[in-house]
């Protein structure tokens, strides 16, 4: 590598570490000030965002117009992201939020948080990459101007259109995915469609290209002069019309981050092929590329971004490694590969991102994409100019008619999601990760190397992958516990040799949101495990909230302590995976004697396992502690290795008596923020700190993991960090 080769690689990379900077930096720029979290505030914001209504709040986004006498520039873009709660009279309802719409009220404003777990999902991150630096609840809210944007007019006409499959035409059309029902997305997720309802590639690939077809007939048939053909470059006008066209398109759908990233795709092929300039497809690709991250520096944390890029090398790699299909009906056989191509090579990016995949997409994509390539979305991007332009009527029949092929379409969909064969639920099986995606990979390899004979071909595909699913599914047969980060509450998994139990289910609310749901099964998924065994410490939501879910996913589970036939009684012991739980609260007097508040009903369970202990006692607070102690003959039995402090730290459990019995090397709390409380109190952190020994959060560090092998001991904390 010479002299001028290394000197541009050194300015290619500074100027690249400098854009980085540049927009971090700008993105902290256009942050809301910290001072103005936690507390009540006027303020007065425009909604940029169509308003996401639910059963009980609606959530809105906007842009900051003023904070109380803090006005921001008008080139800043401070966006927020609010919950008005209807449930307490705080939102008038017969004011119909609307994008576009300029609101006055006062909000409470929080940072943004994440669950930090294995297999959680990072919804910080993800407002980040939306541009909102704060979430929080607003009430007391007053329309002060109403100006509905041209998204909001759409949604709003599709919506009062009684269309069947509105949710399907707002989402190819504007974007939105509100109006979708849950089935839907379900059914179209299990058939390898969910691509098609997000505003990707292949949409702005369709429009533009029917806006070259279209342009390219008038040049070839419309009247035009010689002078006008010679003056202007048939390609280059097509090009420019499609942009045009794809660029309205991206309006419409609020300049998503993908549809976007698709349009920098999309114009880069398209400036190669107008001055015909020859590249390899390999070189197009890293040219792409390099445009996405000139214009979105952080678009590698995006899925959509590795779906794309993983879709178009699948398509590359086909035309490179193999020779294209000849004879009777070539061209659909040659479709025919490509999509199991596509299914092979993206198996191991659709596990990581959606647990699994669709054995039947192939043959769905194959047969269903051309009908919403060349129907369903050509007819609703032309009704929706039609609502545009005040021709309502029009608008709303071309999308009846657009979506009457999804009415024979749907049930056959439907039936296909649910067929058992369908669906190869990667992330539900009890192996470990490794294992997954080493038989992935393994099977990728097997399809792409070259072979002679087809029996050799099959011989590979499948000894390979079945020879490292064996090789990488060991378990290493040490005791783990997790403590997982679930805010306000507690759910605690322990694993030994690829068997689970729980402990505790963390908390769910009324709005439909249940810890069990969004942190307990993507954890378990994560690491292949299925749940044998669950304690529930006591009635409380912060820790039985999630049994209902539970118990519906995993309907072999089986249950002990509240809300259970098997209720936690004193000098009961559970054998189970080489391990014992002895339960040491609350007695069979108290029990009776109806003597115990709700968190002193909480079930003090001790884990062992050889030399390691660790003990659970819920809830349980300082009276129930002393009753506890005196009922044992011998205190010593409560010594442990690790303590999960009690209450979520609150000053009224983790006595210094029990401190003393417990006489615990290490103690981890479950809590999170909440405004109602401040856990860990002061004194609790007194206490424990007295004992000499460490104590860890979850708050600070997210989720705790404790290994053992019976004798020795060690503390992980993966998500520390993020």
């Amino acid at each position: 590598m010479d002299s001028k080769t290394i000197r541009l690689l050194l300015i290619v990379v500074f100027c690249g570490i400098s854009w980085v900077n540049a927009n971090l930096y700008w993105q902290q720029f256009q942050s809301l000030p910290k001072s103005y979290l936690g507390a009540e505030y006027s303020i007065e914001i425009t909604l940029d965002e169509i308003p996401q209504v639910y059963q009980y709040h609606t959530r809105v986004t906007g842009r900051v117009l003023r904070v109380n006498e803090f006005v921001p520039s008008w080139y800043q873009g401070i966006r927020v992201q609010l919950n008005l709660y209807t449930y307490d009279g705080t939102y008038d309802e017969s004011i119909a939020l609307k994008a576009g719409d300029t609101v006055r009220g006062t909000a409470v404003f929080k940072a943004p948080k994440s669950y930090r777990n294995d297999g959680s999902f990072n919804y910080k991150a993800y407002l980040k990459r939306q541009g909102i630096s704060a979430v929080g609840s607003l009430k007391d809210v007053t329309l002060l101007n109403r100006s509905p944007s041209i998204r909001q007019q759409t949604f709003d006409t599709i919506k009062k259109a009684d269309l069947r499959f509105a949710g399907i035409i707002a989402a190819l059309t504007i974007g939105d995915r509100s109006l979708l029902p849950y089935q839907v997305k379900q059914v179209w997720q299990k058939t390898g469609l969910a691509h098609s309802l997000a505003i990707s590639g292949l949409h702005i690939g369709m429009v533009i290209g029917a806006v070259f077809l279209f342009v390219s007939l008038g040049f070839r048939y419309l009247p035009l002069s010689p002078a006008f053909r010679e003056r202007y470059n048939k390609r280059v006008v097509c090009a420019c019309a499609g942009i045009a066209v794809a660029v309205f398109y991206a309006f419409l759908a609020d300049f998503a981050i993908s549809t976007v990233r698709a349009l920098v795709l999309a114009g880069i092929v398209l400036a190669h092929k107008s001055c015909c300039i020859r590249v390899t497809p390999l070189q197009i690709l890293l040219r792409t590329c390099l445009g996405v991250f000139i214009v979105d520096p952080f678009a590698w944390q995006d899925a959509g971004f590795w779906l794309s890029i993983c879709a178009v090398t699948a398509l590359f790699f086909s035309s490179w490694r193999w020779r294209p299909r000849e004879g009777r009906f070539a061209s659909f056989r040659q479709l025919w590969f490509i999509q199991w191509v596509l299914l092979i090579i993206m198996a191991p990016l659709s596990v990581y991102l959606f647990g699994g995949f669709s054995l039947f997409a192939p043959l769905v994509n194959l047969l269903i994409l051309p009908i919403i390539s060349f129907w369903i979305l050509p007819l609703s991007l032309i009704a929706t100019v039609c609502s545009l332009s005040d021709g309502i009527s029009y608008a709303q029949w071309l999308w009846h008619i657009a979506e009457q092929p999804l009415t024979y379409v749907m049930p056959y969909l439907e039936k296909l999601s649910g067929h058992p064969s369908n669906w190869l639920a990667i992330d539900s099986l009890a192996v470990t990760r490794e294992a997954r995606f080493g038989a992935l990979w393994a099977l990728i390899i097997a399809f792409i190397v070259p072979v002679v004979r087809n029996w050799q071909r099959a011989l590979l595909i499948l000894c390979l992958p079945l020879s490292a699913f064996v090789l990488l599914n060991n378990r290493d047969g040490q005791l783990r516990v997790h403590m997982l980060d679930v805010g306000q509450s507690q759910a605690v998994v322990i694993e030994r040799n690829g068997r689970a139990l729980l402990m505790d289910t963390g908390v769910s609310y009324h709005s439909g949101f249940s810890v069990a749901e969004q942190v307990i099964e993507p954890f378990l998924r994560y690491h292949g495990l299925v749940p044998e065994l669950a304690v529930i410490s006591h009635k409380d939501i912060d820790h039985s909230g999630g049994k209902a879910y539970l118990a519906k996913r995993y309907p072999n589970i089986k249950w002990q302590g509240a809300k259970t036939n098997n209720p936690c009684e004193s000098g009961r012991v559970i054998h189970w995976n080489g391990m014992s739980l002895h339960t040491y609260w609350p007695t069979a007097s108290y029990a009776k004697g109806g003597q115990l508040s709700r968190n002193n009903e909480s079930c003090v369970v001790q884990l062992r396992w050889n030399d390691f202990k660790m003990l659970f006692p819920g809830d349980i607070e300082m009276a129930a502690e002393q009753s506890l102690l005196a009922s044992l003959e011998s205190k010593g039995v409560l010594n442990s290795t690790i303590l999960a402090v009690p209450h979520h730290g609150s000053k009224t459990s983790t006595s210094w008596p029990l401190l003393q019995v417990v006489n615990a090397k290490a103690y981890v709390i479950s809590y999170g923020e909440h405004r109602g409380y401040n856990f860990p109190h002061r004194y609790t952190i007194q206490r424990l700190e007295r004992t000499g020994s460490p104590w860890y959060g979850t708050q600070e560090v997210g989720q705790i993991t404790i290994i053992s092998d019976g004798d020795s001991w060690s503390l992980e904390l993966p998500h520390e960090n993020r």
